[in-house]
């Protein structure tokens, strides 16, 4: 059987192009969805900024968001939400609610597999062999894989972090009130880093530490980071519920696009992480949505890739670039960015749902002198 679609992939990406296929003209079609893992497990966390939480956003779980941010270092910035908040999602309860609708449809078939390899055959579809040596034929593929033909570029910035869940005996949280970055001493001679703090309680929350680096951390570095960072900033009494930890690439460069339109990528290898903060979620329902209207309509599958604007693309190298030459300099350029204009306004930016007289009036409050230096030694990344 040849089916119409192959979802190779159901992370994030694989699950929301699902998502939306399912209340599309596509809905009865004959779809294949596969993936090494089962998804019922709690392996990530995933969050976004918006007016109202979306559509996919989980039912079953609880609505956890925050309107009020903060930013710690040498300037201190509290940051209040008017129109927007920024929402939690607990990926457990997204796989669980996605894997339920899925499995309503008997024209959809879920494969736990890993992928050996992907061939084309004469006619044109992909031909997907598994490690079990089984094999699958599709007409179209949703892919969100890196390892499958279309690699990421080699020595890219990368944002690595580690994440514990923590529960203390005694309250140090504020849940009212998130930390989006908090510039801690660096003791690990790490360029730039910093932790970031979600509080679900006064007792609870998840605390993770994040670098940007070309050349790879650690990973039990990172964690005696973490641990000391929490000792010393709350307490030593802590159980850990939960850990989460990834690489997550930061380019500018074009890796997302196929030879083929029949082969679409989506997520991160699909273009659809900001490369200058790694926030993706927001931007893959964009693209899900944009994929199904295409498919479902007819249009030229070669416009279905995610093209973000080039003015955009230009303001996260500059910011990329100084990440690589001066990374000392970036904790002061979001510190001033949060401080001089208003929460919504910056988050705005960040989605790239902002034109460009908005954009003029954020970044003509900073301070230039940097960025004039990272235009003159520029370089992409």
């Amino acid at each position: 059987m040849t089916y119409d679609i192959i979802v190779s992939g159901l992370g994030c990406a694989g699950f929301s192009f699902m998502y939306y296929l399912l209340s599309s003209p596509l809905k009865d079609q004959k779809i294949l969805c596969i993936d090494s893992s089962k998804k019922d497990q709690n392996d990530r966390t995933w969050c976004y900024w918006s007016e109202d939480k979306l559509d996919i956003h989980p039912n079953q779980s609880d609505l956890v968001s925050w309107k009020s941010l903060k930013l710690e270092g040498n300037i201190q910035s509290n940051i209040s939400l008017n129109k927007f908040s920024y929402f939690h999602i607990k990926s457990s309860d997204f796989y669980k609610e996605m894997r339920a609708r899925i499995a309503f449809n008997s024209n959809i078939t879920f494969v736990n597999e890993v992928i050996q390899s992907v061939e084309k055959s004469n006619s044109g579809s992909y031909i997907f062999t598994t490690k079990s040596n089984a094999t699958f034929e599709g007409t179209t593929v949703i892919n969100s894989i890196p390892q499958i033909l279309s690699p990421f570029p080699e020595k890219v910035m990368k944002q690595e972090f580690v994440g514990w869940k923590i529960k203390t005996k005694s309250e140090y949280f504020d849940p009212k009130q998130m930390v989006l970055m908090d510039f801690e001493e660096n003791t690990q001679n790490i360029p730039f880093s910093f932790f970031y703090i979600l509080p679900y309680s006064k007792s609870e929350a998840l605390v993770e530490y994040t670098t940007y680096t070309k050349t790879g951390v650690n990973i039990e570095e990172m964690k005696n980071t973490l641990k000391r960072y929490i000792e010393k900033k709350f307490s030593g009494d802590f159980v850990i519920t939960f850990e989460e930890s990834g690489a997550i690439p930061m380019s500018t460069k074009d890796f997302t696009n196929s030879d083929d339109p029949n082969w679409i990528n989506v997520g991160t290898i699909g273009g659809c992480t900001k490369p200058s903060t790694g926030y993706t979620f927001h931007t893959i329902q964009k693209h899900s949505k944009m994929i199904v209207d295409g498919l479902s309509f007819g249009r030229n599958k070669t416009k279905l890739s995610w093209n973000r604007a080039n003015r955009f693309r230009f303001y996260d190298n500059i910011l990329l670039n100084i990440a690589a030459k001066w990374p000392d300099k970036l904790p002061a350029i979001f510190q001033e960015m949060f401080s001089k204009n208003s929460g919504d306004q910056v988050l705005k930016f960040l989605n790239e749902e902002t034109r460009f007289l908005e954009e003029f009036n954020i970044l003509r409050k900073l301070s230039f002198g940097i960025f004039i230096k990272s235009l003159w030694n520029y370089e992409k990344h």
